[in-house]
């Protein structure tokens, strides 16, 4: 199935109508360096799993508990993640293309050195998310609270930012080239000019983030 090309330019999941739901969630797992491909997992609870190389592959996650799972080097494809609850996951350099988080709970969510390509996180809970020095240039975010977020040194060169609240995160080295932040919420951001530069601000955030640098505004 060809990916559709929504307006927003990133490429969805290569899913489709339905998948088989998995009878036995758990089982479903792949054990280290193996594949998971093809199918719907329900309802499971994976918190605290720890695998590693894990391969997920055209699969549906719906209302899956999987706190604190460690999934090291990671590598997905085509993956949708509806309703679970992701908060404090481990996922360092993972390597994901086409994945839809929607509805999710993020919060700690950690995947620093990652690299995602063509990834929607839409009405997430991110707060405390760790995204250090990953990758995710074009990436959209929607109605996600970012909030205390670590995004040190991350690539999001033209990444859609859309009525995100960034209060408190740390950009520092990030790269925010075509991004838009004027929906945004950012009262306390950690961010400077060598950051801001191809960035887009309003007015009052402007003034905001130059009185933050110690400059006087009259």
């Amino acid at each position: 199935m060809p990916a559709r090309k929504p307006k927003s330019g990133v490429n969805s999941p290569r899913l489709p109508a339905t998948l088989p739901v998995a009878v036995s969630p758990l089982d479903e797992l792949p054990a280290d360096g193996e594949t998971c491909a093809g199918v719907e997992l329900r309802g499971a609870d994976f918190s605290g799993r720890v695998i590693a190389r894990p391969h997920f592959d055209t699969v549906i996650f719906t209302q899956v508990m999987a706190t604190g799972v460690h999934f090291d080097h990671l590598r997905a494809e085509d993956a949708r993640f509806t309703g679970c609850n992701l908060a404090n996951a481990l996922w360092p350099e993972a390597m994901c293309s086409r994945l839809e988080f929607i509805g999710c709970r993020m919060t700690g969510f950690s995947a620093q050195e990652a690299e995602f390509v063509d990834v929607v996180f839409r009405d997430c809970k991110l707060d405390l998310a760790q995204f250090y020095r990953a990758k995710l240039r074009g990436a959209r975010f929607e109605d996600c609270p970012l909030t205390g977020g670590d995004l040190r040194g991350a690539d999001l060169t033209g990444a859609v930012l859309a009525r995100c609240d960034l209060s408190g995160a740390d950009l520092t080295g990030a790269t925010l080239a075509g991004v838009d932040l004027r929906a945004c919420t950012i009262d306390g951001v950690r961010i400077g000019p060598q950051e801001l530069r191809g960035a887009t601000v309003d007015e009052a955030q402007a003034v905001a983030l130059v009185r933050a640098m110690g400059i006087t505004v009259e």
